[in-house]
């Protein structure tokens, strides 16, 4: 796990610019799944299929989220690694990512937050550890 400052500071970053592109998306969506129509439209769906098999919130989110992220080639991935060209492959990831909404942003910061701290914890005690020897 990386340990340069800039490194936390570069996903920080990204990762913040992902989350406010996946809340426009999430918002923009639940003006449409939020109205009559939509709901309208779930209930011929529950008759047809005899229940709540058909939530197709989740796949429209996917959907305009890869339409987002390949038409603007938005590569969280790339951008984390500094690639220049973005790749089928981490464009997917990052429209995924992207289609999780803002609990699957809180639940990656807050991951991620983890991982920093018990890196630093770490090297803390490697640095004790170190001194000890001497």
């Amino acid at each position: 796990m990386p340990t340069n400052p800039d490194y936390w500071e570069n996903l920080v970053t990204i990762i913040v610019g992902i989350g406010i592109l996946a809340l426009i998306i999430e918002r923009g969506l639940y003006q449409v799944f939020d109205s009559k129509l939509w709901k309208k439209v779930e209930e011929e769906l529950d008759k047809q299929t005899g229940g709540d098999f058909m939530d197709l919130k989740p796949w429209i989110s996917v959907i305009v989220s890869l339409l987002v992220v390949f038409t603007f080639k938005i590569d969280m991935i790339a951008m984390i690694f500094k690639e220049r060209e973005p790749h089928n492959i981490s464009l997917v990831i990052t429209a995924l990512f992207i289609a999780g909404g803002s609990t699957g942003i809180y639940k990656f910061l807050k991951r991620a937050r983890e991982l920093k701290e018990a890196t630093q914890k770490q090297k803390i005690a490697e640095a004790a550890e170190a001194a000890k020897k001497k």
